[in-house]
Parts: structure tokens; C-alpha cells; sequence
């Protein structure tokens, strides 16, 4: 863990766009912590869970083992790649497309 703790933030600087953008960040290492009050997940659920987990540390929100159950694993995945799709630049371009040209290309 610890080369990353200093080279994220080298490479933050280093692949920032503009001046602007390199101003923002420091070369300062990061911190990290490992904490035990995370609930298991089912197989396949721990990438959101991860996800979830930074977004919450990331916004100061507490994270609740209540919100975080293994019950919730599909909804969290559900949401989160609407979120991811309706962040994609031209997304909604294709929403109402009916498919036309394609239709009939496995016809006989």
C-alpha cells in the first residue's frame, strides 16, 4: 500500500490537463485506513461495497452496516450503473433508438 500512497498523488499531477487542474493537488502522500466495521459481502458485491465505502468516506456521510447489508447488494449495483450510465457523455443519445437496421439480420 505504501508506493501508492506516494505515487497517486505524483500521478494526479503529472496527467492533470491544464495549469489550472495541476494547482489542485499536492504531492503530499496520502493516508489510508483500514477499517474493521464493514459487513461481509456476497460473492460479486464487493466492488460496489468498495465503491460505496469510499463514496461515502469521500462525502463525510457515516457508513451504516444497516444500509450496507447483504440484502441491499443488488440495489446498490442497480443504482450505481444507472448513475455510472447517466454519466456518460452521449448516453441519452441512444435511449430511444428502436434498433431498425438491425432488425431482421438473423432472418433466414
Amino acid at each position: 500500500m505504501e508506493p501508492f500512497l506516494y505515487m497517486v498523488p505524483y500521478l494526479l499531477v503529472e496527467c492533470a490537463s491544464s495549469d489550472e487542474q495541476r494547482a489542485q493537488y499536492s504531492l503530499e502522500p496520502f493516508t489510508y485506513e483500514r477499517p474493521t466495521n464493514i459487513p461481509p459481502a456476497r460473492a460479486g458485491d464487493c466492488g460496489v461495497y468498495t465503491l460505496k465505502y469510499i463514496e461515502c468516506h469521500a462525502l463525510g456521510i457515516e457508513f451504516s452496516k444497516k444500509d450496507f447489508a447483504k440484502a441491499n447488494g443488488k440495489t446498490m449495483r442497480d443504482k450505481m450503473a444507472v448513475d455510472i450510465f447517466q454519466e456518460l457523455p452521449d448516453a441519452h443519445e441512444f435511449e430511444n433508438k428502436d434498433n431498425d437496421d438491425n432488425l431482421g439480420a438473423y432472418d433466414g
